[in-house]
């Protein structure tokens, strides 16, 4: 019998696995492996991240779909195409396992590329999955929360400065949505004006949605500026900091929520597996079976898959309608293979794109057909629910929307953003990392870059400043000893640094010996001549 292995659990990899699912042959075991054991409908991510929908209205579990087809919840770490077999971790305790094939389906889309920008993987979120969906969510209504009671000017402006990094469909279905559950939630916060809300889109193309046509992208361009949304196009982002995002036409915006849409990558497991990459991504013939990798199949957004047979040079664009098309042909050739017929080529069209601009209003191409309004709104909402792919999901979602219509949109809090124990952050030069007076919130080791230190509350009323180089820190003091911040910590150069959140820092200088005599040692040293006000 026929191994057929599919890694991932996206568009391509689920309706391959539906597909094969339907044609029952006997002669083939089919397993399907994801690290997650549900499917993520991607395009309604961003209601998600605006309370349109709940976080499991975007979701089907897995097996709920594929009856006929084995389903392994695991992460891939390892592509052997000489012995044909795939390496995996499972389980609570992650042990190494193997599961060879004859026929392997690579589905497992792109990764983020945040390294693309100075600072960018350090200063912002993503919208790739729910879990960015829902922390994107609730960062934005604690930024409500926060600036509805500070009496800080320039905190309650950067609370309130909402920068999304490119213009394409996440991007500008991201702004419409977060816009609009911004301001249908300011009634709750009394001390919000609507005209403090600022959101930008930072766009490097002339026009928003570039695969439109110009007259189109004039269309979203009046809409957001009536929607009150910034647009920054033929615009590059040159830096990003805890602070600020600052842009190729010199300016720079104040704020604390960065939203990246843009750049996308293999993953470093592709890119370690000997598959031939082009442009990022696995090349495939026009059957998409993988170049000079016989029985090896790929698809989706981490293939490059010719598309028109009369012009090589064209490749399918990552859209969830070309990934279902390739999965079909995918299906449709494993079979043919297997019973030595000719394979068939991939060639589709396009039957159009639709995008939501948040507040009701859509638009769309259609074959050659303009729609744009309410009425493209309806047919963008009516396309994805039948694309949804389970009868249970589409039902969810369906009352989820209707409901939109009479309840007021939820402003619940479910969970606070939770740091990282440990991130990077950056700062440009003359940033404030924090001020005296100050409760501590992390431990910070200086990566590059300086920093200084100004204590002024001693008891000799002299002011002391203490220079902080790579590999020295600061913030230990307060969290060993107690109280506050007893100076200002400002960068006197562009900077790095790693940020140890305050509660695993204390396990460690509490639990690794080595780390207590170095700080028992250390702070009565730097800190007990300075005889520092409480």
């Amino acid at each position: 019998m026929s191994k057929i292995l599919i890694l991932g659990g996206g568009f391509g990899g689920l309706y391959c696995a539906k597909r094969l699912q339907k044609i029952k042959l006997n002669s083939f075991d089919i397993e399907l492996i994801s690290d997650n054991n549900y499917f993520v409908f991607q395009p309604l991510l961003p209601e998600v991240a605006s309370g349109t929908i709940s976080a499991s209205d975007a979701v089907t579990p897995i097996r709920q779909m594929l009856d006929a087809v084995k389903f392994r919840n695991a992460e891939v770490n390892i592509i052997d195409l000489k012995k044909k077999r795939v390496g995996l971790t499972q389980g609570f305790r992650k042990r190494q396992h193997y599961v060879s094939y004859d026929h392997l389906i690579i589905a497992l889309g792109q990764e983020s590329n945040v390294k693309i920008i100075p600072g960018l993987e350090n200063n912002s979120m993503t919208m790739k999955n729910l879990k960015d969906a829902y922390n994107i969510r609730n960062h934005i209504i604690q930024c409500l929360e926060l600036a509805d009671v500070t009496k800080d000017f320039e905190l309650k402006k950067r609370l309130l400065s909402f920068v999304i990094i490119g213009g394409g469909f996440s991007g500008v279905e991201t702004s419409g949505e977060l816009k609009e559950m911004t301001d249908r939630l300011l009634k709750y916060y009394k001390n919000i004006d609507k005209s403090e809300i600022r959101f930008y889109i930072i766009e490097l193309s002339n026009q928003l949605l570039p695969e439109f046509d110009k007259k189109m992208g004039s269309y979203i361009l009046n809409t957001f500026k009536k929607q009150k949304i910034n647009v920054r196009l033929n615009t590059g982002l040159k830096e990003v900091t805890s602070l600020k995002v600052y842009l190729s036409n010199k300016e720079s915006i104040a704020t604390n929520t960065v939203i990246s849409t843009i750049g996308s990558t293999v993953s470093d497991l592709i890119r370690k597996s000997d598959l031939p990459l082009k442009n990022q991504k696995i090349v495939t013939n026009e059957f998409l079976e993988v170049i000079n990798n016989s029985n090896v199949w790929a698809l989706g957004d981490c293939a490059l898959v010719p598309y028109n047979p009369n012009d090589k040079s064209k490749n399918s664009p990552p859209t969830a309608q070309f990934a279902v098309k390739q999965a079909k042909i995918v299906a449709k050739n494993i079979v043919l293979k297997t019973l030595n017929r000719n394979l068939r080529k991939f060639n589709y069209r396009s039957k159009g794109s639709l995008a939501s601009l948040g507040s009701k209003i859509g638009i769309g191409k259609i074959y050659s057909i303009r729609v744009k309004g309410l009425f493209a709104w309806i047919i963008w909402r009516t396309f994805y629910l039948s694309f949804l792919p389970s009868i249970p999901t589409k039902i969810r979602v369906l009352v989820g929307w209707i409901l939109e219509f009479f309840i007021p949109r939820n402003a619940v809090l479910t969970d606070t953003v939770k740091k990282n124990s440990f991130e990077y952050k950056n700062y440009k030069k003359n940033d404030v990392v924090f001020t005296e007076g100050m409760i501590a919130d992390g431990f910070y080791i200086v990566q590059s870059g300086k920093f200084i230190n100004s204590y002024k509350k001693t008891e000799d009323g002299k002011v002391f400043n203490k220079i902080y180089n790579k590999g020295d820190h600061f913030g230990s003091r307060v969290i060993l000893q107690g109280g506050r911040r007893t100076g200002t910590i400002t960068a006197l150069e562009d900077s790095e640094v790693l940020k140890i959140d305050l509660e695993s820092f204390k396990l460690m200088a509490s639990n690794l010996p080595a780390l207590k005599r170095y700080f028992s040692d250390y702070l009565p040293k730097n800190f007990n001549n300075l005889k520092l006000k409480n």
